[in-house]
């Protein structure tokens, strides 16, 4: 129980990190909202771990970054369709240039931001589970 109350807050502030990294995510008011999408992120991931055993694939980084991404694209989509002042919005990426480095501005719809929203959740904390194991 401690265990699992450990990885689920720490799951809830990747999320939380996440969500806010994102210009084009726009939260529900009510704090209730708020904690159900976080613990829905959170769920997914656990599920994900679930899901890997269940199907005999072996755990590892890849599998976990793989299938907590497809997880939470899915909770993505869900949250947007049914969960209210939740919004995913479009907006314009305006570019970075660091000398070697030029990336051009581009419009960042819909799809795009829960994908990189996704997938940068599922490795942050694909990441934390196989650092918590090999301590």
């Amino acid at each position: 129980m401690k265990k699992f109350l450990k990885r689920l807050i720490e799951y809830m502030l990747v999320i939380y990190f996440v969500l806010t990294i994102f210009k084009g995510i726009v939260f529900p008011q009510s704090l209730v909202y708020i904690l159900s999408t976080f613990s829905l992120f959170a769920i997914a991931v656990f599920l994900s771990s679930a899901l890997l055993v269940f199907l005999t694939i072996k755990e590892n980084f890849l599998t976990k970054f793989v299938m907590s991404s497809l997880l939470c694209f899915g909770v993505f989509y869900l949250i947007k369709i049914f969960m209210p002042g939740f919004q995913i919005e479009e907006y314009v990426f305006e570019g970075l240039d660091t000398g070697s480095l030029v990336i051009n501005s581009f419009k960042v719809t819909e799809i795009l931001t829960m994908v990189f929203g996704s997938v940068t959740y599922s490795l942050i904390t694909s990441l934390l589970s196989v650092l918590e194991k090999s301590s």
